[in-house]
């Protein structure tokens, strides 16, 4: 538990491919941006609602209009994730992602979990925020056992990808 919620992991240890886990997200949470290279991700809101994205690397166009010791620490935390993209599409078989920058955003909720869950690729950033006033529920299959290793971060500071509501 932190103060983004609370994780059950494992719940269901007799499952011989992978995890089946339960978060509870907290109102304002976000847990932005992580990947892993072996596993895939099947999330699935069951009370609540959750802002979920799913992005192939950082943000370079964001706004420049910033000083340029901070524009150039950005970019140089970016180089590496966008010089590693075009070998992760090609070994993942992420052909329907651009070789571009970009972010796809889902909206999951208990009101269309009959949809069924999310699939997330292996190889994608992804991570969720919850928009809302209450605790969303999220339950998520992972595609291999959980051990710690499989799992890198992005720093949603140097994404540069907005993952909060914006009121017009």
């Amino acid at each position: 538990m932190d103060d983004r919620g609370i994780r059950y992991c494992d719940i269901f240890p007799e499952i011989g491919k992978g995890d089946i886990n339960v978060s509870v997200i907290e109102p304002g949470a976000a847990a932005m941006w992580h990947r892993h290279r072996q596993q895939a991700d099947y999330q699935l809101v069951i009370k609540g609602s959750l802002k979920i994205g799913m992005c192939n690397m950082p943000n370079t166009g964001f706004d420049m209009n910033r000083p340029d010791d901070i524009v150039k620490s950005i970019e140089d935390y970016q180089a590496p994730f966008v010089a590693e993209w075009p070998e992760l599409k090609l070994a993942f078989g992420l052909d329907d992602w651009s070789d571009e920058p970009e972010v796809r955003w889902h909206y999951l909720s208990e009101r269309n979990a009959n949809d069924g869950p999310l699939y997330i690729p292996t190889g994608l950033w992804h991570g969720c925020y919850n928009y809302t006033n209450e605790p969303a529920i999220l339950i998520y299959h992972i595609t291999t056992k959980y051990d710690g290793t499989d799992e890198e971060r992005m720093s949603p500071y140097m994404a540069m990808w907005n993952y909060k509501r914006v009121n017009h």
